[in-house]
């Protein structure tokens, strides 16, 4: 079996640099979009809500077969546009739908 995993970004950064981070954004988002369009499906643009930490963003993108490496290589470059952005931090997390877990473990869902 060949998994197709997730890609979910979350990137948190204080309030008072939101306006630094939608300048690097949108200077580097038809780029960045054009170059992860081969790579993965976008799932979820970017959601935004502010919290107690700061202003939080996640995005999640369906990575295609076997492409699951250069993706993450890609989306970190992309990242490198925000690290000079005070307070500005990030993580992304592989994971897989429920249905490649449980073939994971040697079981099929039901039909």
């Amino acid at each position: 079996m060949k998994s197709i995993p997730y890609l979910f970004t979350y990137n948190i950064f204080p309030p008072d640099q939101a306006e630094n981070i939608s300048k690097a954004y949108l200077k580097v988002l038809k780029e960045d979009r054009a170059a992860l369009r081969p790579l993965a499906k976008e799932i979820i643009a970017n959601a935004v809500k502010a919290t107690e930490e700061g202003m939080s963003v996640i995005s999640v993108h369906d990575v295609k077969e076997g492409k699951l490496e250069e993706c993450l290589a890609v989306q970190q470059k992309q990242l490198l546009v925000y690290h000079n952005i005070p307070g500005y931090r990030y993580r992304m997390e592989v994971r897989f739908n429920v249905v490649e877990a449980i073939e994971m473990l040697g079981m099929k869902i039901p039909e």
